[in-house]
């Protein structure tokens, strides 16, 4: 009879072993998962706020021909050339600032996610361990 019960709670240990397991490496697979999404949203952003930087540079440098036309001034030319052209130099620099920034946010975001999955499984494979260490100990020598 004793022998019954220590088979019992073998199974019993290694039965809630395995299912605490499986919920930590689900939780690992979880977080990875929502670490690129985060990641893909963050790259997707910086996609967005070029295309706004893009469309006021557009929008200035239509400004810019109106007012330098109603004053007789050509727009593309002399001064004018010059402003315009260092703007279109600080929208390309802005725009490569936040696309590195964006590579970094998206790459430590996925490493983060990694590195979740990696503890999960660290986890699960300690929990698993422990379960049948506290099993072994419930069988009786004989």
């Amino acid at each position: 009879m004793g022998e019954a019960v220590a088979i019992i709670g073998l199974v019993a240990s290694v039965g809630t072993s395995l299912i605490s397991a499986n919920q930590q490496a689900r939780a690992g697979k979880q977080s990875l998962r929502e670490a690129e999404l985060s990641a893909q949203t963050e790259e997707l952003a910086a996609t967005q706020r070029e295309g706004d930087r893009k469309e006021r540079l557009a929008k200035a440098m239509a400004t810019a021909n109106a007012q330098a036309g109603a004053a007789g001034i050509a727009a593309f030319e002399g001064s004018p050339l010059t402003i315009l052209q260092e703007s279109i130099r600080n929208e390309e620099t802005a725009t490569e600032r936040d696309r590195f920034n964006a590579r970094i946010s998206a790459l430590t975001t996925r490493a983060r996610g990694e590195s979740a999955l990696s503890t999960a499984r660290v986890g699960a494979a300690t929990t698993l361990a422990k379960g049948l260490a506290t099993g072994a100990q419930l069988i009786p020598e004989n």
